[in-house]
């Protein structure tokens, strides 16, 4: 049972760290940034305001997102690298921390580095306590031990709000939504990413496969990732590689789509960008696909309920992102579905928002 994996602690350990670190950079006084330009960097910015009254302003926030860079003092890695004096301290809030602490220092920074990137409020747990029979519906449905470890971690580092948890069962953060053990690629793969961002899953599914697919599709609303996510592509010169500027859901027609939030943008009725909504079931160049990646930040199972004919006819690979209530509902989507699809859950970084949800047949 699911029940019997969990741990008997409750306690907010990232609350606890997070007021202690506001504590010490009241007192030492260095220099800050933060690097994270999206929701969880938007979220750790106004808790340091908070706790602080005001006090802690950062010198820059730093981001990889080209189309973001120039606005609201958010600079590139490099700009970063100039800036004098350098920061003293970095603050990492972005869920695949261990790539950012990596590549920072890679560039030779030598400045303090924290990663922060937890949940701060007490109310999470609740939410999955409340929700325990689906949650032991899904630990059964699971296909392998890993994925019941997984499960289990993830629990407990929502439990008692420590990142340590979501250390122990983490993935390598490059393979997330792409884990080479589980979709085992083949050389004829026609890949279409949903929420393809500016093009970061398709250049790791390029390392993975050798540069070996038939075919490779991205998808993405935004129009400033969109236009990143194009540049990129040119940039790759490969061929049989192409973009679309387009939501993905479960009906055809408008939706509106908040902007301007780096990985984090997505659909949301005070959003003010309209953009055309497609379902994959229409879209006749994806009829083909193989494997099918899903990122859109909440709405993922629309997406997917929106392919119900493609995913029904082509059975390929899926990878999704699956947390809150898709955690459950997805796989069950999925299984229902395709009942021979094996079900796989792994996590990366030290998000909550991390979870990764595979079916495969």
């Amino acid at each position: 049972m699911l029940r019997d994996q969990l741990t008997g602690q409750r306690e907010n350990k990232a609350q606890k760290q997070a007021r202690d670190l506001v504590r010490q950079m009241l007192k030492d006084k260095k220099s800050f940034a933060v690097w994270g330009a999206g929701a969880t960097g938007k979220s750790t910015l106004d808790f340091l305001k908070q706790a602080s009254d005001g006090v802690l302003v950062p010198q820059c926030i730093v981001d990889n997102n080209q189309a973001l860079w120039g606005q609201n003092h958010i600079v590139s890695p490099g700009d970063f690298m100039k800036a004098e004096p350098l920061p003293e301290r970095m603050i990492v809030s972005v869920y695949v921390a261990d790539q950012v602490i990596a590549q920072l220092k890679d560039m030779g920074y030598t400045g303090e580095i924290i990663d922060l990137n937890v949940h701060l409020a007490d109310d999470l747990w609740d939410f999955y306590e409340s929700h325990m029979d689906e949650l032991e519906e899904l630990y059964l449905l699971l296909a392998d031990s890993q994925s019941r470890e997984t499960l289990a971690g993830f629990l407990n580092g929502v439990r008692e709000n420590d990142a340590e948890y979501f250390r122990r069962i983490n993935g390598n953060s490059k393979e997330k939504l792409l884990d080479p053990k589980i979709m085992k690629y083949t050389d004829e793969e026609f890949f279409v990413d949903v929420g393809a961002f500016t093009g970061d899953t398709i250049r790791e599914f390029l390392e993975l496969t050798g540069n070996k697919y038939l075919k490779i599709v991205g998808i993405e609303p935004d129009r400033k990732n969109y236009e990143v996510l194009k540049a990129n592509i040119g940039k790759w010169g490969l061929g049989n590689i192409s973009s679309e500027n387009v939501a993905v859901g479960e009906t055809d027609g408008i939706t509106h789509f908040m902007t301007d939030m780096s990985e984090s943008s997505h659909r949301a009725k005070s959003g003010g960008q309209e953009i055309q909504m497609r379902r994959l079931d229409t879209m006749e160049e994806l009829q083909d696909l193989t494997v099918l990646k899903v990122s859109t930040n909440g709405c993922d199972l629309q997406a997917l309920q929106g392919a119900r004919s493609l995913i029904l006819r082509n059975r390929p690979k899926i990878s999704t992102y699956a947390s809150g209530m898709l955690l459950w509902e997805i796989p069950e989507y999925l299984h229902k579905l395709v009942p021979e699809y094996k079900i796989y859950c792994r996590h990366y970084g030290t998000g909550i928002q991390a979870m990764i949800c595979y079916a495969v047949c």
